[in-house]
């Protein structure tokens, strides 16, 4: 039985056909295979490779004593820290440095768009990072830049929860030293159930209790910091070029345009022929 395929015009081509037109074509198909392969290889040889390091970090945070949030809250969003560093100026000098971009171009901004922050799933308050580097340790010593420099920027933005907290910690110390004298002085005058006793200890134990608030909040930025969920992870085999990849890629491609050179000087043949018989 002859299997055959219907091309737009109506005709149809035999499964015979397409075997001749591969047997007439293997050549050109193969060569432009090969040089597709030869290419992929060279992109291999030419491309240096690329090691990639890992960090998961964790959010600064700020606490006060609540037993419905007793792990405090971040003093950034994720989504805004991943939204700030895609921002060249975010960059220092060192942190340029430290991961080898001092010498490109515009490299504030190439660091910028090398850096890849992603929200790793199931984990609150955390970002990755992922950043590309031709050696182990040059990746792992970028990684470690680009941590402490949002370390350093997340702990000014702490200090201004700080500064707000240490000015209510000196008011409450006010207020609870007022309500003291007024309850010493109550008890005194031997008026400790009148309306200003009863006034002046609740006031006394709202205080204290918003002063151990703000106490906690001054603690917790320094014992809550930015930190590593764990140490940054180094891939021991680089990551880039992906060779098996590169090679199929190459393959397929060299295949394509072989078939597709054959297909075009087929149909330049048949134009000739149809030209010369007119």
């Amino acid at each position: 039985m002859q299997h055959s395929y219907l091309q737009e015009d109506g005709q149809k081509i035999s499964l015979l056909e397409i075997v001749d037109f591969i047997k007439k074509s293997w050549k050109i198909i193969g060569l432009s295979s090969f040089l597709g392969l030869i290419c992929a290889v060279s992109y291999i040889v030419v491309t240096p490779p690329m090691f990639e390091a890992t960090a998961q970090i964790r959010m600064a945070q700020i606490s006060q004593v609540n037993p419905s949030n007793p792990f405090g809250t971040a003093v950034e969003d994720p989504f805004s820290l991943i939204s700030r560093m895609q921002f060249p100026t975010n960059y220092s000098p060192k942190v340029i440095g430290d991961c080898g971009y001092q010498d490109q171009p515009q490299a504030a901004l190439a660091l910028s768009k090398g850096a890849k922050f992603s929200i790793p799933k199931g984990v609150t308050n955390t970002v990755e990072l992922k950043i590309l580097a031709p050696s182990p340790d040059l990746a792992a010593s970028c990684a470690q830049a680009i941590f402490v420099q949002i370390s350093q920027m997340q702990e000014r933005l702490s200090k201004v929860f700080v500064e707000e907290a240490e000015s209510k910690l000196a008011s409450d110390n006010e207020h609870i030293e007022g309500a003291r004298k007024l309850i010493a002085k109550a008890d005194q005058s031997g008026s400790a159930m009148s309306a200003a006793y009863l006034s002046a200890r609740d006031e006394l134990t709202y205080f204290l209790t918003d002063r151990e608030k703000m106490v906690d909040l001054i603690k917790s930025v320094k014992s809550r910091g930015t930190r590593l969920d764990s140490p940054i992870y180094v891939s021991e085999r680089p990551v880039s070029p992906k060779k098996t990849m590169s090679l199929a890629a190459g393959l397929v491609v060299g295949f394509s345009l072989g078939i597709l050179f054959a297909l075009g000087r087929k149909f330049l043949q048949q134009s000739n022929l149809a030209k010369g018989s007119k």
